[in-house]
């Protein structure tokens, strides 16, 4: 037995316009031609779907199940294809992503509250479980946009630059280094410093500051939370290096100092990984972003 989408649609306009005459002008059918798919559907699925009872045609038992499903099913693919043609528009009703970085959900849920303001109809699902693989999640579906401050060379996968932030060393202002303007490597030497507990190949202070060289400091210890990192270092137990903008909320410590890195090296770039080309409902997110960014 199979009942195709043809057949529901058959079933529900006969039942909304009352007649086959109607029915077939709504179709684009002749009556005879509607007459004998109707027939058919009946022959296949070995049951009656109308009564005809003079001239006009009731459902049957059958024939309510079949028109009760229609409604259903051919009102879902009503919405399938008008979300397919606001994507072909550029427009989106979700946008799923994720960041690389856990402390990036210190501003991320500022940034979605500002854009549902003007973008209320918008679904913004921000997968956090992702973060721990966000080009692998791009890649099987799971997100729509990854935001990563590494690129790769995958030719299935889209970078556009988004955003600069800096990187900054925050101490205690009982550290030697306090009295420093500018941090350099050569200054961490008998620094222990506290980073984040995330893999070494992920974690941008080790990879892209440190260049994987852990003999530029003393000693190197991870911790999970920011708040604790924060405790440790005001506490003058070791330093740490994170963005400029995760460490300005804990600053009201009035034990702790943020002093930028010597010449380029605060500097990470940000970036905005796809698969497909971002549709204009994407493209207004990544502007509140870097909206955001320049206040």
């Amino acid at each position: 037995m199979d009942v195709s989408l043809r057949n529901l649609k058959l079933v529900n306009v006969i039942v909304k316009e009352g007649s086959v005459t109607k029915a077939s002008e709504k179709l684009y059918l002749s009556q005879p031609a509607l007459s004998h798919q109707l027939k058919k559907l009946e022959e296949e699925i070995g049951l009656k779907v109308f009564n005809r009872l003079n001239k006009k045609l009731v459902l049957t038992d059958v024939g309510q199940i079949l028109y009760s499903n229609s409604e259903k099913i051919l009102a879902s693919i009503s919405l399938l294809n008008s979300e397919l043609e606001e994507i072909k528009k550029g427009k989106k009703k979700r946008i799923r992503l994720t960041t690389e970085c856990y402390t990036c959900y210190h501003w991320l849920p500022r940034v979605v509250q500002e854009f549902r303001k003007d973008n209320p109809a918008i679904n913004v699902q921000i997968n956090i479980e992702a973060t721990k693989e966000p080009l692998q999640s791009l890649l099987e579906g799971k997100i729509d946009l990854a935001i990563v401050s590494n690129t790769s060379n995958h030719p299935s996968i889209n970078f556009e630059p988004l955003i600069t932030d800096e990187m900054v060393v925050i101490l205690s202002k009982d550290n030697a280094l306090n009295g420093e303007k500018k941090i350099n490597l050569n200054d961490l030497i008998n620094q222990n410093l506290i980073l984040y507990d995330i893999p070494e190949s992920k974690n941008y202070v080790l990879t892209n500051i440190l260049h994987n060289n852990i003999g530029l400091v003393d000693s190197i210890q991870k911790v999970q939370l920011t708040e604790a990192i924060i405790e440790l270092v005001s506490a003058n137990l070791g330093i740490s290096i994170m963005a400029k903008w995760a460490a300005e909320s804990f600053l009201k410590n009035k034990n702790l100092k943020m002093i930028s890195l010597d010449s380029s090296l605060g500097k990470r770039n940000w970036y905005v990984a796809s698969l497909n080309k971002i549709s204009k409902t994407e493209n207004s997110f990544i502007n509140e972003i870097k909206k955001d960014f320049k206040k």
